[in-house]
C-alpha cells in the first residue's frame, strides 16, 4: 500500500506478524502451505514397544467393544454468543488487513479506523490490485449492520459439532447417481449470463442488476420440478449500511424432517475491478461459484430430491468490499440462535495454470478440521481423490469467514492457490481465461455428496444401514497418556502447558496419518468436537517397528471419550478406535 495512502488511515491494532514462504511474491487468496515434522522419540514411554496400551502411575484406557452402528446420530449445537456491542460511532468501519509487502513476503495483520465510504472503497481498490506494493484482503469487522466484541480474533472453536447424518466413508448409491447430472454446458452457461453484466460491482449501476439476475437464475434452476409446489423459497436479503445497494440470494429447501439444523452452501455474486469498477467482469472470481450453486440445485431438483435437514444456497452481496453482505447475515443467524451444522464456500473454481487439472485444494484458515476431513472423504469416497489439505494461509479469504467468525464449522474447496487466476480483479477475469471448466464440475459434484451426507438425502436408509453393518476399521491403535511433568525437557512439545497432557499413539506401519476427536459416548463413532491432526514421531529405528504420533491435548481436555481416526496412503480410512481416558 502506498505510504500516501497509509497516512490517511488511522491503525487500532497491530495483531499478528507471520512470514509466508511462497515461491512469488503475487497477489491471490493465499500464501505458502505450512508442513513441519518432528523427531521426539523421548515422547515414547521408555521400554513401550507400542503393540499394548501404556498405562503408567496416572492414566488408564477404557477400551469399550468395537462396534459400527446403523443409528443415524442428529445432535442439536448451540450457537457461539452473537456480539452486540455497538461500534464507536465516531468510527464508522473497522476493517481487518492481512497483507503481503515486499520481497521478504512479510505478512501482517493490522486493524484499521475507515472514517469514510470513500475511503473504504479507496482500500479495498489499493488491496485488490497488488503491484509492487504487495496485495492484501480486506474484512470490515464492524460498521453499519455489522459488529463485533473483540478487536483481536481468535480461532473461533466450536464447543460441540452437530455429526453428519450420514458418515462420509460410506458411498450411497442416490449420491452418486447424482454425478451424471451436472454438466460443463450448464456452469458455462450462467457463467456467461453474469459476466454479460460487464460489472456486478456493489456500488454501481449493476449492483442490483447482479442481484436481481442471481435470483433468477436460482428460481430458474427448480423451474418446473417437484420444488416449486412450495418446500423451495428464494428471496433478497437486504443488508443496511454501505451494502444496501446489492442485495444478497438465499434459497431455501425444507428439511423433509428437521427444518431448524441447516446445511449452507455459499457464494458471492458481486466482482471488483481495482482500476475500472464498469469493467468486472468476473467470471472466475465468482460467476464459478453462484453458476456451481445453481448447478447443483438444478441437478437436485431434476432428480426430486429431499434431504432430512434444511438446505440454504446464498449469493452473498459486497463480498470484495469485505465481506459485508455474509457478515450480515451469519451475525443475524447467530443472534437468532439458528443452528447452521456446516457451512461450505465456493469462491474461484473453474481455472487451472495448466488448464487441465481438477485437483480440489482445501484451506485450513477460517475453517474447521471436521469439516476439511469430511471433504476428504468424500473425495476419496466418490471422486477417486485427488486434493491438497496443506494448510494454507488465507490472505484474502472468503465469505467462509463470516460463518467461522460467527462460530459456525466451514470449509472452502479451491482452486491451485499456488497458481491461483492471475486475471481476478481485472477486465480479463473473462469465460475465456476460465480454464478448467472441469474443476467446477468435480466440486459440483463434491456438494452433492456433501449435502447427501450432511443434510442426509431422503430414501437412503436402509443402503446405508447395509453398508455400515459390512465395514470394519482395524481397531490396533495403541495409546499413552504423559502429564506434563512426565514429558522430557527435551520433547516438550511448544504448545504443552502446566495441566495438560501428551497423548501418544502406535500404529502400524501401514497407516499415514492420524486424526482424533471427542465422541458423544464411549461406542460412538462420530465427531461432536473439533478434530486434532497427530504429529508423527520421525526416527530411524521406532519401537516394534511401528508409526507413532503425538497429540497435545489442553487441560480438562479428557473429560469426554475419544476417537481416532488413521488413514492409508490412499487417503481411505483404514483404522478407528473408540476410547475413554480415565484418570487413576
Amino acid at each position: 500500500m502506498p505510504d500516501q495512502f497509509s497516512r490517511k488511515l488511522r491503525i487500532a491494532v497491530l495483531a499478528t506478524t507471520f512470514v509466508g514462504l511462497s515461491a512469488a511474491a503475487n497477489c491471490g487468496k493465499s500464501s505458502n502451505s505450512d508442513h513441519s515434522t518432528s523427531s521426539m522419540t523421548a515422547l515414547i514411554p521408555a521400554g513401550w514397544d507400542g503393540a499394548t496400551d501404556w498405562e503408567g502411575s496416572r492414566w488408564e484406557v477404557s477400551d469399550p467393544a468395537e462396534s459400527l452402528s446403523a443409528q443415524l446420530i442428529q445432535e442439536n449445537k448451540n450457537a457461539a454468543p452473537h456480539c452486540t456491542k455497538a461500534p464507536d460511532q465516531n468510527v464508522p468501519y473497522l476493517v481487518r488487513m492481512k497483507s503481503f509487502r515486499g520481497p521478504s513476503l512479510l505478512a501482517s495483520e493490522t486493524f484499521l479506523r475507515i472514517e469514510s465510504t470513500s475511503e473504504l472503497e479507496a482500500l479495498a481498490g489499493k488491496t485488490h490490485g497488488g503491484g509492487q506494493g504487495g496485495c492484501a484482503g480486506i474484512e470490515v469487522i464492524s460498521g453499519p449492520g455489522l459488529t463485533t466484541c473483540e478487536i483481536n480474533l481468535v480461532k473461533t472453536t466450536s464447543a460441540a459439532i452437530t455429526p453428519p447424518v450420514y458418515d462420509e466413508t460410506v458411498k450411497l448409491s442416490a449420491a452418486e447417481s447424482l454425478f451424471s447430472s451436472a454438466t460443463v454446458a450448464n456452469i458455462l452457461s450462467t457463467i456467461t449470463t453474469l459476466q454479460g453484466l460487464s460489472s456486478r460491482y456493489y456500488s454501481g449501476a449493476s449492483g442490483p442488476a447482479a442481484s436481481n439476475q442471481v435470483e433468477a437464475i436460482f428460481r430458474g434452476a427448480y423451474a418446473g420440478s417437484s420444488w416449486s409446489s412450495g418446500i423451495i423459497s428464494t428471496a433478497q436479503v437486504s443488508h443496511t449500511g454501505i451494502a444496501a445497494n446489492q442485495p444478497s440470494v438465499v434459497a431455501g429447501l425444507t428439511g423433509a424432517t428437521d427444518d431448524t439444523t441447516i446445511v449452507v452452501i455459499g457464494s458471492h455474486l458481486d466482482s471488483i475491478n481495482h482500476s475500472d469498477q464498469s469493467n468486472a467482469p468476473g467470471a472466475d472470481d465468482n460467476a464459478s461459484g453462484v453458476a456451481i450453486l445453481a448447478e447443483t440445485m438444478r441437478v437436485l431438483a431434476a432428480n426430486n430430491v429431499r434431504f432430512k435437514r434444511r438446505v440454504e444456497w446464498h449469493a452473498y452481496g459486497a463480498e470484495e468490499i469485505g465481506l459485508i453482505g455474509s457478515g450480515q447475515i451469519a451475525n443475524s443467524y447467530a443472534a437468532d440462535g439458528k443452528k447452521v451444522s456446516a457451512m461450505l464456500q465456493v469462491d474461484m473454481a473453474s481455472y487451472a495454470k495448466d488448464g487441465a487439472s481438477e485437483t480440489i485444494h482445501l484451506f485450513h484458515d477460517d475453517t474447521n478440521a471436521i469439516l476439511r476431513r469430511s471433504a476428504k472423504d468424500l473425495l476419496t469416497t466418490y471422486l477417486g481423490g485427488n486434493f491438497s489439505d496443506l494448510g494454507q494461509h488465507v490472505i484474502g479469504t472468503s465469505d467462509h469467514r463470516s460463518w467461522y467468525r460467527a462460530g459456525f464449522p466451514t470449509v472452502f474447496p479451491f482452486e491451485n492457490p499456488a497458481a491461483y487466476n492471475m486475471n481476478m480483479h481485472t477486465a480479463n477475469d473473462t469465460l475465456a481465461n476460465a480454464t478448467s471448466p472441469g474443476l467446477a464440475v468435480r466440486i459440483s459434484r463434491l456438494i452433492l455428496a456433501f449435502l447427501s451426507h450432511h443434510a442426509g438425502i431422503v430414501g437412503s436408509e436402509t443402503d446405508y444401514a447395509n453398508k455400515v453393518a459390512a465395514a470394519s476399521r482395524d481397531p490396533d491403535i495403541k495409546m499413552a497418556v504423559l502429564d506434563y511433568d512426565q514429558v522430557p525437557t527435551e520433547a516438550r512439545p511448544s504448545d504443552l502447558v502446566d495441566g495438560g497432557t501428551v497423548t501418544v499413539f502406535s500404529a502400524p506401519q501401514s497407516m499415514t496419518s492420524l486424526e482424533i476427536c471427542g465422541v458423544k459416548a464411549s461406542a460412538a463413532t462420530a465427531c461432536v468436537s473439533d478434530r486434532m491432526i497427530g504429529t508423527e514421531i520421525v526416527s530411524g529405528a521406532t519401537p516394534g517397528g511401528r508409526k507413532f504420533f503425538y497429540v497435545v491435548f489442553p487441560a480438562g481436555s479428557h473429560a469426554t471419550p475419544e476417537r481416532a481416526f488413521g488413514y492409508d496412503t490412499n487417503n481411505s480410512p483404514s483404522h478407528a478406535r473408540s476410547v475413554s481416558l480415565l484418570k487413576k
